[in-house]
């Protein structure tokens, strides 16, 4: 009756009854009736567009936890009511806010409540139990519906005859054997759908994937017996034929045909997987021979057991050319230009030509690339450049020219370059001239969620190289460089990055090394709150002339605080010198993020703790994490 009673009133405000008062009222105590009404009716007026019979409502789930209470509470129509309407309140605090909430009414609740015990037993009998006991309650207190369900999960579901088994031919293959012996689907173990689901699409796909394309399961159920708190699995596939790669036809006349063939790691008569062809496309879509790829099995016109294979392609523009703007407080502003000649023959032959102008460098490249072996990742690339540096505060001029051979190896990107260098250099009053003969190896591998903005990655290079003395080599020497860099996730819109650098050269005279193949240290990428290569050994001048050793760490966490702005705090250290442990420089500071599209822009301020002469210094600098 109270309930009823007070939706009278609100109908009655809200205009939905009205009543004509024939006693005569003054006018000055009419408008003043008229102002109290109206302030009361707009209190009554629900915020957001809220319905006039709308309740609240609490849920509590008692006595299961875990995966299965997660399952009951997605199953839970009442429950998901509830938070929809916590979070449609939440919403409605919104000034920008101005949709329609949906509404719950108490014989919605009621409704809600009637089939939640039903909801429950079949929330819960994916996890083996199907006798639980359920203890439901739905009271009213204080304007407010509350529901309680303490659930009791009774005796777990255990499987007694399990057969899980492949016939035909498929039954010896030995992926398909490793499949089949799940630990978890055995007798007397829990009944879990989840893990009968799982062993079923785990078949499914080895028998696909093995070359049985026209597998099929004769038996897949599950036969529970409540009563008993038993069940039984039967899983039986017949693999049927196996099925084998065909001719392979390319729709293409920019390449050799022999040569578009070595993008296929299978053969023609290997077992079908669907995997390879995938990795086929890909190989031949990163090539940028084609702009597109499109791979089409005609499973209909296969001759016995061999499907043949048609591959379509559009060839990519033969020439592209690029430009580009930039800024770095290392660099100053900078201006890079490029030409990539992607197929200067039908071999697949490819030249690139390179630009790159700042206020301390000037660079101009070219490299001709050959595939070799696995024409997808590897080549034979012939190099030559000319430039001009300002390495610390020396001026250098270099002419380089080598080759190396660049492959995948071990799951590392491998790099065996051999390299003639001559430079030129001004140390002090005089003018040195280097020639070095350098064999060398680089490793590296990089693994990202993200390649621009990773979340969750890491990268590792390892350089090394060297030369013995001899007419064309200054000086005997071995150069070693290592660094890594890591992103791991903080919250949900934070990261913590680490980075580090080391490096050291062991030479018969450090003095003859040109500057190039010295450690400096400080700048964007190095240690911040110091200027560019600016941390080294210094000469009797004060000029940073490169030492021996190099150490950089580097700790960062940023946030994104709003879309993609966000700010950063930092602390850097290290150094370069001519011993092992020198001292450590250290900055610290806070910058300014923002995820642009090509890349994340830094801006930063970072202070000097070992340096009183310089306060505070700005450091601008674009580019990926890693």
């Amino acid at each position: 009756m109270q309930e009823n009673s007070r939706f009278r009133m609100k109908t009655k405000y809200m205009g939905k009854h009205i009543h004509l008062l024939h006693t005569r009222i003054p006018p000055r105590v009419a408008r003043l009736k008229c102002l109290i009404l109206a302030f009361v009716g707009l209190l009554l007026i629900p915020s957001g567009g809220w319905a006039l019979d709308t309740e609240t409502l609490g849920v509590e789930i008692a006595g299961i936890s875990g995966d299965v209470r997660k399952n009951v509470e997605i199953q839970l129509s009442i429950y998901n009511a509830a938070q929809e309407q916590e979070a449609g309140l939440l919403e409605s605090l919104s000034l920008r806010n101005k949709e329609k909430k949906p509404d719950l009414s108490a014989a919605k609740i009621k409704r809600l409540h009637r089939v939640a015990e039903k909801e429950i037993r079949q929330a819960m009998q994916p996890f083996g139990y199907y006798a639980p006991e359920v203890e439901a309650k739905l009271e009213q207190t204080q304007g407010k519906w509350q529901a309680a369900y303490n659930i009791t999960p009774g005796p777990p579901t255990i499987l007694e005859h399990v057969e899980i088994r492949v016939t035909g031919p498929g039954s010896e293959e030995p992926s398909i054997k490793a499949v089949l012996p799940p630990t978890t689907i055995v007798p007397g173990e829990k009944l879990d759908h989840r893990a009968y689901e799982q062993t079923k699409s785990q078949l499914t796909d080895a028998l696909y994937n093995a070359g049985y394309i026209d597998a099929r399961f004769t038996r897949s159920e599950i036969r529970v017996y409540p009563s008993r708190h038993r069940a039984d699995i039967y899983l039986i596939a017949d693999s049927g034929p196996q099925f084998q790669f065909g001719p392979v036809t390319v729709e293409q006349e920019i390449l050799h045909q022999a040569f578009v063939d070595k993008f296929a790691t299978f053969e023609r008569g290997a077992p079908f997987d669907s995997s390879k062809l995938i990795d086929y496309q890909l190989a031949l879509t990163d090539s940028n021979y084609f702009s597109e790829v499109e791979i089409i099995t005609k499973r209909e016109s296969a001759s016995g057991t061999e499907i043949p294979i048609t591959v379509k392609t559009k060839a990519t523009k033969p020439r592209r050319y690029t430009a580009g703007l930039g800024f770095g407080t290392d660099t100053g502003p900078r201006f890079s230009a490029g030409a990539e000649f992607r197929r200067i023959n039908k071999r697949g032959h490819k030249i690139r030509f390179d630009l790159l102008a700042s206020s301390v460098e000037q660079f101009f490249s070219s490299q001709y690339l050959v595939p070799i072996k696995n024409v997808a990742s590897d080549n034979l690339a012939f190099r030559a450049s000319v430039s001009q540096n300002h390495i610390g505060d020396i001026d250098t001029r270099q002419f380089k020219f080598g080759t190396s051979i660049n492959e995948n190896w071990r799951g590392f990107r491998r790099q065996l370059s051999l390299t003639l260098e001559r430079e030129n250099f001004d140390i002090g009053d005089g003018t040195q001239t280097s020639t070095l003969v350098i064999p060398g190896i680089q490793l590296s591998r990089t693994y990202a969620d993200n390649q621009l903005f990773p979340r969750s990655g890491y990268s590792v290079q390892l350089n090394i190289h060297g030369g013995l003395k001899s007419p064309l080599t200054e000086t005997t020497f071995l150069h070693t460089r290592m660094s890594a860099r890591a992103v791991l996730p903080l919250a949900r819109r934070g990261r913590l990055l680490l980075r580090t650098e080391l490096g050291a050269i062991r030479a018969a005279n450090f003095s003859d090394l040109p500057p190039s193949q010295r450690f400096f240290a400080g700048g964007d990428q190095s240690v911040r709150g110091y200027a560019y290569q600016d941390l080294s050994p210094k000469n009797s001048d004060g000029d940073a002339i490169g030492g021996e050793y190099l150490s950089v760490a580097s700790v960062e966490v940023d946030y994104l605080l709003y879309k993609n702005f966000g700010a950063a705090m930092f602390f850097d250290a290290g150094n370069a010198g001519n011993e092992i442990l020198t001292e450590l420089k250290k900055g610290t500071g806070m910058g300014l993020r923002y995820r642009s599209p090509v890349g994340m822009i830094r801006v930063d301020v970072a202070h000097p703790l070992d340096d009183s002469s310089d306060n505070f210094r700005l450091h601008i600098s674009i580019g990926a994490d890693l």
